[in-house]
């Protein structure tokens, strides 16, 4: 009797588990797609990363092959890719636990290109279980574009293990371009203009405070006693701390560069939010002819490090990393940016500073601007050009900043608001309406880290 009812509890089981399985629902087809179906080679680029994004993370590797065919062009003779081609294909493998792979596109040196070239790119198959999907045509010009529109998304996480906002993400609305870097891969940022400013990486929870000294030798560690670096939500005047988050460059913590040495004042620099007084950088800066030099090193070091930053007018900034002792690339070119999407300094409510997740950063110093629209005013679809002239376009760089979505916290990530969505005039004069079409919460089945945006060319510059 025993023996039956062990049997029976087991076949009860057994009948549990597949019951569960099969109410599982089944997930969708894990789709390959190019980010876009076109974009441009600038003239002054040599080479171009060529994205193909997964619907999910593949828990296998998974090939997949990629056609081209040239118009003035030819393969090996103007350009050539990595992996290299055979037969007018290329094999691109995109790794077990990873949602994306790319290829490059390298153009031969010494090649004279007109700028009407292109190279179109088909996704001919991918490897089960993978399947390609709708965008499987990519033309790449060898010359500026326009787009017309598109979505992108933004490629703020890497891999399941990484923050969901790993990255800093710009993207370039006329040219369906993204171009993600690390945020933390930076410390300063050094103006490029006709004015000396520096900014701190909002994206690295920097804070930097000047003492009362001008010479770095004479730096002591007591020099630390009574600064602190840590902002306070609930104390307005850490605000002081920070660059301000409307982007105002009169408002940054560090102060403009003189070009009187004994006027720059030494700073204690922190970053991740450090409270850890031995992880904090001493630095001064100053002015090398037009461009400037930093002298710095951890505060308990004796042996000081220098590097010297010249300017570069085709940036808005040039970006150092302490760290590695570097001048690093950060932003595109400040004409071929729109807006950047990350991690960032913002507004408590209280005055205060505090870092907020999925930051609309605009391009501001390159000059874009853009306005809100209500959609009880016009909606999305219907924005046309006719509706440009009732805007006032503002030049803030959180003139998006948070006001996409709502509800986000300790809770959940929150809801982007259906109720709105932006125009973005960019730096070459081209308009477009832009909207947040998924990002991982309020159940739109997107992925935190991973927002998907959506824009279109209302009047082109």
């Amino acid at each position: 009797m025993k023996q039956l009812q062990y049997l029976l509890a087991i076949l009860f089981m057994a009948a549990g588990i597949v019951s569960c399985k099969e109410s599982d629902p089944l997930l969708p087809d894990n789709l390959a797609n190019f980010e876009s179906n076109e974009t441009g080679f600038d003239a002054d680029i040599t080479e171009k990363e060529v994205k193909i994004n997964l619907s999910r993370v593949t828990n296998t590797d998974i090939t997949v092959t990629v056609s081209l065919e040239g118009t003035g062009v030819t393969y090996g003779t103007e350009f050539t890719t990595t992996p290299a081609a055979s037969g007018n294909n290329v094999a691109v493998v995109i790794p077990s636990g990873s949602s994306s792979g790319s290829f490059k596109l390298i153009k031969k040196d010494n090649v004279f290109l007109s700028g009407e070239e292109k190279v179109k790119f088909t996704l001919l198959s991918a490897s089960s279980p993978v399947l390609v999907g709708t965008t499987k045509e990519l033309t790449v010009s060898f010359s500026s574009i326009v787009s017309e529109g598109s979505q992108l998304t933004l490629e703020g996480k890497i891999g399941p293990a990484d923050s969901v906002y790993f990255n800093a993400v710009y993207a370039d609305f006329s040219n369906n371009s993204q171009l993600p870097v690390g945020r933390k891969t930076w410390n300063l940022g050094f103006e490029s203009g006709s004015e000396f400013r520096v900014i701190l990486n909002p994206g690295y929870q920097s804070t930097a405070a000047a003492i009362n000294k001008t010479d770095l030798a004479d730096f002591v560690i007591s020099d630390t006693t009574g600064v602190g670096l840590d902002h306070n939500i609930e104390d307005p005047s850490t605000v002081a701390l920070v660059d301000y988050w409307d982007g105002d460059l009169t408002k940054t913590a560090i102060a403009p560069v003189s070009a009187t040495d004994s006027e720059n004042k030494v700073y204690l620099l922190s970053f991740q939010g450090s409270k850890e007084r031995d992880k904090w950088y001493k630095l001064k800066i100053t002015r090398n002819g037009n461009g400037y030099r930093i002298q710095y090193a951890l505060v308990g070091e004796t042996t000081l490090k220098t590097l010297d930053i010249p300017k570069n007018d085709a940036y808005n900034f040039t970006f150092v990393s302490l760290e590695t002792d570097k001048i690093v690339d950060v932003e595109p070119q400040k004409e071929k940016w729109d807006i950047m999407w990350g991690y960032s300094t913002y507004n408590s409510g209280l005055g205060s500073p505090y870092w907020f997740q999925d930051f609309v950063l605009l391009n501001y110093v390159g000059g874009a601007q853009a306005a809100e629209v209500l959609e009880s005013a016009v909606t999305y679809d219907a924005f046309a050009e006719s509706n440009i002239a009732a805007l006032t376009f503002s030049g803030t760089r959180d003139v998006i900043g948070s006001k996409w979505r709502q509800g986000a916290g300790p809770s959940g990530p929150g809801t982007i608001r259906r109720d709105r969505f932006y125009v973005v005039k960019d730096p070459s004069g081209n308009v477009y309406k832009l909207k947040f079409v998924s990002w991982g919460g309020g159940g739109d089945s997107g992925e935190r880290g991973k927002p998907v945006i959506e824009y279109k060319l209302v009047k082109k510059g």
